[in-house]
């Protein structure tokens, strides 16, 4: 008699996302490799000194390599409660053959379809939590993210936890929700990595004619600037489209942006320091006002 095979249970599961972090601790070190060799041979927005003789290049590389497990971690326990949530105890019992198939509407679709998806899914849940940390009391988390005054692709993992979380994994949980394959999440991990280091490398690429169609080095250091320049504009974290069609687009021809920070001169500098910050922080700081440009 044939036997049924065992479904590989949640912590076997814990397990290969253990293997999983690992392989983004060596995809953050390639990157980093990579991303330092374009910097030896193209022209930076904001010419100055290497990324690595920046002053606070010990809390950036605090964050480039805590934050992506944080937020790996968080993927597997948000997708639980939300598979509890709408179904109920048997849903979060199933939690291994979602990793395996996935589960939702979604699902049966091939995954040529889910990849474009999967991505256009993610944008659009992050320009949304994007715009909700720019207001009231989560600004005091995603002021982290702003406090570099030198922007490099080391800066952007930034991220105080909470707002990893919510911002970035949250943007992975509702596609799983909606049926789109894990295995679509992690082989467009990379991809989703290299784009967003992309995006706070310190170079004038601005892509030209293809500028709405991926986010450029330029267009989002124009959102570390200040408000009354692009501050409170592309939220966007992979397609400027987005930001185009929701009004908060912003990129001046013939101007790169200067002059970054959340407008907080004592904002503290240190790894631990920051990550504490927004439980003692009651005020929003003088600089990005809620609402100023959306």
């Amino acid at each position: 008699m044939p036997t049924v095979p065992t479904p590989p249970s949640l912590w076997s599961v814990i397990q290969n996302l253990g293997q999983s972090t690992a392989s983004i601790v060596l995809l953050l070190t390639i990157l980093g490799l990579l991303f330092t060799a374009i910097a030896w041979v193209a022209r930076a927005c904001n010419p100055g000194r290497p990324w690595w003789r920046k002053p606070d290049i010990v809390t950036d590389v605090c964050y480039w390599f805590v934050i992506p497990v944080v937020s790996g971690y968080a993927r597997i326990w948000l997708l639980v409660i939300g598979l509890f949530l709408l179904n109920g105890l048997p849903a979060t019992l199933g939690l291994p053959r979602l990793f395996g198939e996935g589960i939702g509407p979604l699902a049966g679709l091939p995954v040529w379809v889910q990849a474009p998806l999967y991505l256009i899914l993610s944008d659009l849940v992050m320009y949304t939590t994007h715009r909700l940390f720019h207001t009231m009391r989560l600004w005091r988390f995603h002021a982290i993210h702003h406090s570099s005054e030198e922007i490099e692709w080391t800066s952007a993992a930034r991220f105080h936890p909470v707002d990893a979380v919510f911002h970035g994994a949250l943007a992975d949980v509702v596609p799983l929700l909606l049926g789109i394959s894990p295995d679509v999440l992690i082989a467009l991990v990379p991809f989703n990595v290299g784009v967003s280091a992309l995006a706070h490398a310190n170079l004038d690429w601005t892509f030209g004619p293809f500028r709405y169609v991926l986010v450029s080095p330029v267009f989002h250091r124009w959102h570390h600037t200040g408000p009354d320049q692009g501050g409170n504009s592309n939220f966007a974290g992979c397609f400027p489209v987005i930001d185009l069609i929701f009004g908060t687009y912003y990129m001046p021809k013939g101007v790169l942006p200067q002059d970054f920070g959340n407008g907080d001169p004592a904002f503290p500098r240190g790894f631990g320091e920051q990550l504490v910050h927004p439980f003692r922080s009651q005020e929003r700081p003088a600089g990005l006002e809620p609402g100023s440009s959306s």
